[in-house]
């Protein structure tokens, strides 16, 4: 009986040891891994329609053309009407959805025959993105995600110019009144770009036709734009 509990303390010990002894790592849960996940791509269907170019498909999905050359494998770039091309989509945009963004990756899509203002500084709206776009000297110098005016409060569009600035405000209308509403800049009428603390849903219409941003990027531009500063508004 005293050799079988010397045998088993010897074991026990053992054990201690071995556990005591291992690194860090070999005790990790498996398959964890500290470096961040990549983002997933995953694929929608779009059919070529009649006008389309890899150049026209790529700027509709905010893509470029290798990424659809990559996802369907054209080696010559050569599309037709009717043809069913798989278009990658990024499912992880932290980015966006926490504070509207500043991707400068991101290209407006912009009607036929648009024509830039020619002005050093100016304010792209682009409706069909839920898109502001900075642009200085030629250049995007930042982005963001907006949310506009919803039926029946549609944003109007067109070009206008930035006539008031006011640091902070109480606005309020049918059904709604909004204290220290900051970084307010009207630019058509009783419509201003603003920022905005109620809600977080931006990338889609919220709003009774102002510019919805975040607090951030509407201070941004406040800081950026001066009085009359051209604002274009399009879909």
């Amino acid at each position: 009986m005293r050799l079988r509990a010397f045998v088993w303390a010897g074991l026990i010990i053992a054990v201690i040891i071995l556990l005591v002894g291992l690194p860090a790592t070999a005790v990790a849960a498996p398959g964890t891994n500290n470096a961040s996940a990549p983002p997933q791509v995953q694929y929608k269907i779009y059919v070529v329609k009649e006008g389309d170019t890899l150049g026209i498909i790529a700027r509709k999905f905010n893509i470029t053309i290798a990424d659809i050359k990559k996802a369907n494998d054209l080696g010559g770039g050569v599309i037709y009407v009717g043809q069913k091309l798989r278009i990658p989509v990024k499912t992880r945009r932290a980015e966006e959805k926490q504070q509207g963004s500043s991707t400068i990756t991101k290209q407006p899509t912009r009607p036929a025959g648009f024509r830039p203002p020619n002005a050093a500084k100016w304010i792209e709206v682009d409706l069909s993105q839920q898109r502001l776009y900075a642009h200085q000297n030629g250049q995007i110098l930042f982005t963001t995600l907006i949310s506009s005016g919803r039926a029946p409060y549609r944003t109007p569009i067109g070009r206008f110019r930035i006539w008031a600035k006011v640091r902070r405000q109480t606005m309020s209308g049918p059904g709604y009144r909004l204290p220290n509403v900051q970084w307010v800049m009207y630019f058509a009428g009783e419509n201003a770009i603003h920022g905005t603390y109620w809600h977080n849903n931006f990338g889609h219409p919220m709003s009774h036709g102002c510019i919805n941003a975040t607090n951030k990027a509407a201070k941004w531009l406040y800081n950026w734009a001066p009085y009359g500063t051209i604002v274009v508004v399009h879909r």
